[in-house]
């Protein structure tokens, strides 16, 4: 299967991680490997290796070749409890958050799923492609699991389906050009689109799998969605955003803010708080009831990373953006008004998108018209746990502006030309010097 249509060639990328997987370990043919036009290009047995490659990317399959292999001696799901009490280890705030007084605990939950041979090859082979990757996965299933438990009673299958779901979640990426998912890689739109793709090509692996199915990768595609319709790579929102795939998009994202280390339910705090829409209210309620109890009030005061005082310029940054969407709107209006309907939805989520964090932003009470009051108020706030949230806030919105501009550079690159420019021309009046998002 390829990262754009759903016929049975082998992508390069995959394949090429499949090889690097082999030379560790034996991979094999779990059955005979047919080409579309009944040509057996392996046998059942067969190693697969080098020597083959250009074999199996000459020909279609009439099965994909995820379904015909086997990693020998691949991860095995006993794995997944060392690993999950690691993770609570390294993270107790992951551990409170997944409590449960009436289900087993999340580490042995995981050691106990099902994982098919076909889904067992292709999580080993993921756990190859980048270090400690695996890990994550690990952390976003007891999440899902957890929230799965709070929103979901008495339906284990369905939490365990959601589980599943946390361990493959991004396994899209292997067929992604691996120069594009290097941390810290800048990337322009045209290689952002890229990276986007993941979860599409995730759900379209995973549907047909043996041991994965069509609830599983329901829940892959939706992972970096939205309820208010500004997540990738579709933009869904409302009733096209199920609870399956809300809990599985808000464990990765609890996930990623545990792993950033700096006081993640604050940030989680300030985030649902200043953006609301993104998930349902029950879902929301799900994840502060989780925190209430996650962590005592002295292990909630997180060191300050920098003076507050280092917070001015980037208050006043935040302020002249917004100034700039203030001076932007009534152009954004007057386009609204006359574009075609994929256009309108674009600018029109924007829209709101902006609305919020101006509101956001206000709502802060910072001054960023008087630099010099700003100091005074900022010095003036002593409290640690107050000074981290103050940072947070400020942190989530210039986030948020980034998050703004790097989606509406993948929107309009699924446009029209024409129409495309609109979008590109909308960012160069929010920066000061338009340039690449990464």
């Amino acid at each position: 299967m390829n990262a754009t249509n759903a016929s049975q060639d082998v992508n390069p990328h995959y394949l090429d991680h499949v090889l690097h997987v082999s030379e560790s370990r034996p991979v094999q043919a779990s059955e005979d490997i047919i080409g579309q036009n009944g040509i057996k290009l392996l046998a059942k047995g067969a190693q697969i290796s080098d020597k083959v490659r250009d074999r199996l990317l000459m020909h279609k399959l009439r099965k994909p070749l995820e379904d015909c292999i086997q990693v020998v001696d691949g991860v095995m799901p006993e794995a997944f409890g060392p690993i999950g009490e690691a993770l609570f280890d390294q993270h107790p705030l992951l551990k409170a958050v997944c409590s449960h007084d009436l289900y087993p605990s999340a580490p042995k939950t995981l050691a106990t799923l099902r994982l098919s041979g076909p889904v067992q090859s292709l999580l080993t082979v993921y756990a190859e492609h980048q270090g400690d990757r695996l890990k994550h996965t690990a952390g976003v299933a007891m999440l899902a699991l957890a929230l799965s438990r709070r929103l979901l009673p008495g339906e284990p299958e369905r939490h365990r389906m959601l589980a599943l779901a946390g361990l493959l979640h991004d396994v899209g990426e292997l067929y992604i050009d691996p120069q594009y998912m290097r941390p810290g890689t800048p990337l322009g739109p045209a290689q952002w689109r890229h990276v986007a793709s993941h979860p599409v090509i995730g759900e379209r692996v995973l549907r047909n799998m043996p041991g994965a199915g069509k609830d599983v990768a329901n829940a892959v595609l939706l992972h970096h969605e939205r309820l208010d319709g500004f997540g990738y790579p579709r933009g869904v929102r409302g009733a096209d955003f199920p609870a399956n795939g809300q809990i599985l998009a808000a464990a990765e994202w609890l996930m990623a803010l545990i792993e950033n280390g700096m006081t993640p339910m604050t940030r989680a705090s300030v985030a649902t708080k200043l953006i609301p829409g993104e998930f349902s209210r029950e879902l929301t309620e799900a994840i502060a009831a989780a925190a209430a109890g996650a962590l005592p009030t002295a292990a909630a005061r997180a060191s300050v990373p920098a003076p507050v005082e280092e917070a001015i310029p980037r208050v006043i940054g935040i302020a002249a953006t917004l100034q700039r969407f203030r001076e932007a709107r009534p152009w954004i209006e007057a386009h609204i008004a006359t574009a075609r309907p994929a256009l309108r939805a674009v600018l029109e989520a924007g829209l709101q998108r902006l609305l919020r964090i101006q509101t956001a932003f206000s709502s802060t009470g910072l001054d960023a018209h008087d630099p010099e009051a700003l100091s005074a108020v900022l010095s003036e706030q002593l409290d640690a746990e107050l000074q981290v949230e103050l940072l947070t806030v400020v942190g989530e919105l210039e986030w948020r502006i980034r998050e703004l501009q790097r989606e509406s550079l993948l929107r309009a690159g699924q446009l029209p030309a024409a129409e495309s420019d609109v979008m590109r021309e909308l960012i160069g009046r929010l920066k000061a010097q338009p340039e690449a998002v990464d």
